[in-house]
């Protein structure tokens, strides 16, 4: 599929946003700040429900986030309230309120908010009903594999090919050898987790994958207080990768195997980006993550 520029979309978006408005009776509020590839903001509907009005560029990882909604029918995320099926990017949510983010809340532990992400995504995984057909975490992880191999090759930032060829060896691997199936995020950052009413937290943002839920783990294990700027971050690594371990089910050494594998990507995506100092801090930290693994 050809996907549209954010350009092209971006000049689309008046449009569709007044006919949303006009399909489902919406009166319109405050725009969200912060994103990059969807139009996002508060709505009522006409018999006075808060929502909130969606409308993503089109792209691949967004497909199939309605889906993923309506499959998980707010047992941990937001409901999906209205999808316009003549433009399917186009979604009616629930709104969280007060909304703050489990990033932003550092009054709570690390500790708590780990627990938090990883009962959320727990809940999330057990969902039962029939599978739509996504697409597979195996199958992304092989064509990530083969673009960071390629970046390497073309673009020769000065790293270790050796630890950048054991995160694409991961990548292929890990999928094949899980020892269970779900319904993954696909972007499980501490940034898609909401302070809601409805229940406490909600997750927002879904990119959907069947497949290895260990691909899930990694955002919550380096983005939550963030452990590497801690004075013995090997340590503080291994205590959080035992949480993620024992709340979620999954092997700590897949959850530090999954984590070794997409730093990998990431460092490689950082250079094809031309944010060569990004791209040598997370095949650092990768690098530390690998010491723990084969520790």
């Amino acid at each position: 599929m050809v996907w549209p520029t954010e350009a092209a979309w971006r000049a689309t978006v008046p449009a569709l946003v007044e006919r949303c408005v006009a399909r489902w009776g919406l009166e319109l509020g405050a725009e969200y700040s912060g994103g990059t590839a969807a139009f996002v903001a508060r709505a009522r509907t006409a018999d006075g429900v808060d929502a909130v009005l969606k409308v993503s560029l089109p792209h691949r990882e967004a497909r199939d986030e309605a889906e993923a909604l309506r499959r998980w029918d707010g047992r941990g995320a937001v409901r999906l309230l209205a999808r316009d099926e003549d433009e399917p990017f186009a979604l009616l949510l629930e709104r969280c309120e007060p909304g703050t983010t489990l990033a932003s809340r550092d009054d709570l532990t690390a500790d708590a908010r780990l627990e938090v992400a990883a009962g959320l995504l727990s809940r999330l995984w057990g969902t039962a009903g029939p599978v739509a057909a996504y697409e597979t975490v195996g199958a992304v992880a092989a064509e990530w594999a083969d673009l960071l191999e390629e970046r390497m090759r073309v673009l020769a930032p000065p790293f270790d090919p050796g630890l950048v060829a054991r995160g694409a060896s991961l990548l292929r691997a890990l999928p094949g050898t899980a020892t269970r199936e779900v319904v993954v995020h696909g972007d499980y950052n501490p940034g898609n987790v909401l302070a809601a009413t409805r229940e406490p937290w909600l997750v927002i943002d879904p990119k959907p994958m069947l497949g290895d839920p260990g691909y899930d783990l990694c955002p919550l294990l380096v983005q939550v207080d963030d452990p590497f700027l801690h004075a013995e971050p090997t340590r503080v690594l291994r205590e959080r990768v035992d949480l993620l371990a024992a709340s979620t089910g999954e092997p700590a050494e897949r959850v530090l195997a999954w984590a070794v594998a997409r730093m990998v990507e990431a460092a490689l995506w950082f250079v094809s980006r031309s944010e060569l100092d990004a791209g040598r801090e997370d095949l650092r930290r990768a690098e530390v993550l690998l010491g723990l693994l084969e520790g």
